[in-house]
């Protein structure tokens, strides 16, 4: 630990320090087992604070390791564009009501073909649309309770109400990991 410290020196790194809670490894299902630190953490040098000084790193509430994710921020605000273009995402199938969607947009629309995929593709598109603002509200509620139940001293009835969550929550990101994956795919080609 001491050489890695002194490489930190050496190297004029610094801690840019965290949001969120303060251990970042947490490992035991018991409450007498249970261990939590502080083990990852961001470190930069002055130059590069200095191109990014509004730089933050945040602690994720973690799911499925026993390492929270850390997340760097070098921008306050993310500028998106947006694409207009029609694509089937791979996640709709993963949803309940996907296949009823369909039928429902199916038997709703008139006319021809073009007409009946043109309805389509737009009821997906609201549909899809409504699904992720649902999907965002339950995960923010879930990582608030993951973050509250994080905090709170640990006893058994915590450690399985966490672990609850956080399965629940795994279902989510599984989601989302079929977008992104899917997003890759297409930046890739």
């Amino acid at each position: 630990m001491e050489l890695f410290r002194r490489t930190l020196e050496k190297c004029q790194l610094n801690d840019v320090g965290f949001d969120g809670s303060w251990f970042t490894w947490e490992r035991g299902n018991l409450p007498e087992t249970n261990i939590q630190e502080r083990l990852d953490r961001g470190v930069a040098n002055t130059d590069w604070i200095n191109m990014f000084p509004e730089v933050k790193v945040q602690h994720l509430v973690h799911s499925f390791s026993d390492r929270c994710p850390l997340l760097i921020n070098t921008r306050r605000y993310e500028e998106r564009l947006r694409n207009n273009n029609f694509k089937f995402e791979a996640w709709w199938s993963l949803e309940e009501s996907f296949i009823i969607e369909v039928k429902s947009l199916c038997k709703k629309s008139s006319g021809e073909l073009l007409q009946k995929l043109e309805d389509l593709k737009e009821g997906l598109k609201k549909w899809g649309g409504q699904i992720q603002i649902n999907r965002k509200k339950t995960r923010q509620i879930l990582t608030e309770k993951l973050i509250e139940l994080a905090e709170a001293e640990r006893d058994d009835n915590n450690l399985a109400e966490l672990t609850g969550t956080k399965i629940n929550l795994n279902f989510d990101i599984e989601k989302d990991e079929c977008y992104w994956k899917q997003r890759a795919r297409i930046n890739w080609f």
